[in-house]
């Protein structure tokens, strides 16, 4: 996805856990009152809901199971090559910032930094300004 200003993005949030999930939704939201969050559990459920319907953004764990994170990457830009992949991760070595680079990750974003570095980069892909940021508080 070239940054632009879209309307509604759609973001997809891949995650196992539904806490983890939804504090996501809920940060960007709380960021961005335009974005229309999506949520999945797993790569097969992400992979389902880029079936039915268009997302702009796939926030996709970094430490999924079943299928491991860049071949999730790969299977989601082959069902929706439109969409940007970003890749959320507690590993954050120079050589897994550079695998998930070439598996077509558009960015890679640090769990410890998500509150930040994530907005930046929704920001860059969206070309959306965050409003009401709580992190800017």
């Amino acid at each position: 996805m070239n940054p632009q200003d879209i309307e509604s993005p759609v973001a997809l949030v891949v995650n196992r856990h539904h806490a983890v999930r939804r504090a996501i939704c809920e940060r960007i939201l709380s960021s961005f009152a335009n974005f229309r969050m999506r949520e999945a559990a797993s790569i097969d459920d992400a992979l389902a809901v880029l079936e039915s319907e268009h997302v702009d953004i796939v926030l996709l764990d970094g430490e999924a199971s079943g299928i491991d994170a860049l071949r999730g990457t790969r299977a989601i830009l082959e069902r929706s090559p439109g969409s940007s992949v970003v890749l959320l991760s507690t590993v954050t070595e120079p050589a897994c910032v550079s695998a998930a680079s070439r598996a077509g990750a558009m960015a890679f974003v640090s769990k410890r930094a998500i509150g930040t570095q994530l907005m930046q980069v929704l920001e860059s892909l969206t070309g959306a300004a965050p409003q009401n940021d709580p992190g800017t508080r």
